[in-house]
């Protein structure tokens, strides 16, 4: 991969990162707003269902045939159990724990798979054995999260 194309992806993950905290401010905010963290995360599910089907719409995505569905792994599935827990989860904690301390500990959660999922090559992930650097790492990385939590 090129310089230019990793600058690319990774700042686009920065984006998108940086969007998960606005999304458990906005949640915590419709929650308040309907007096339900469920139906607040079913708002957040039917508009994000609007979008990701305007967005098939206007790229004419080609719909995979049938049998790519059935011959997809079975845990692929499982994404839609995962975000609908996160949803549900970000909208209650946000506005209890504050976004930032919630924000904190998903990550917290988010780093510690991660490098499980990595180490083990889990769901068909490129294998990155966890060394003892890549160990430090992770754990420099988990305690700046809670300083910045304490801050």
């Amino acid at each position: 991969m090129s310089a230019t194309t990793f600058a690319s992806l990774a700042a686009l993950a920065l984006v998108v990162g940086a969007l998960i905290p606005l999304q458990a401010a906005t949640n915590a905010s419709m929650s308040r707003a309907l007096g339900s963290v469920a139906f607040a995360s079913l708002a957040v599910f039917a508009v994000g269902f609007a979008f990701v089907s305007t967005w098939l719409v206007l790229t004419r995505a080609q719909v995979p045939a049938l049998s790519a569905w059935r011959a997809a792994p079975a845990y692929g599935y499982l994404g839609g159990i995962i975000v609908g827990s996160y949803v549900l989860a970000i909208t209650f904690l946000a506005p209890r724990l504050g976004v930032g301390n919630a924000i904190c500990f998903i990550v917290t959660g988010q780093i510690l798979a991660a490098v499980a999922i990595d180490h083990f090559g889990l769901f068909g992930s490129m294998v990155q054995v966890l060394s003892w650097q890549r160990a430090a790492g992770v754990l420099l990385m988990i305690a700046g999260l809670f300083l910045a939590k304490r801050a």
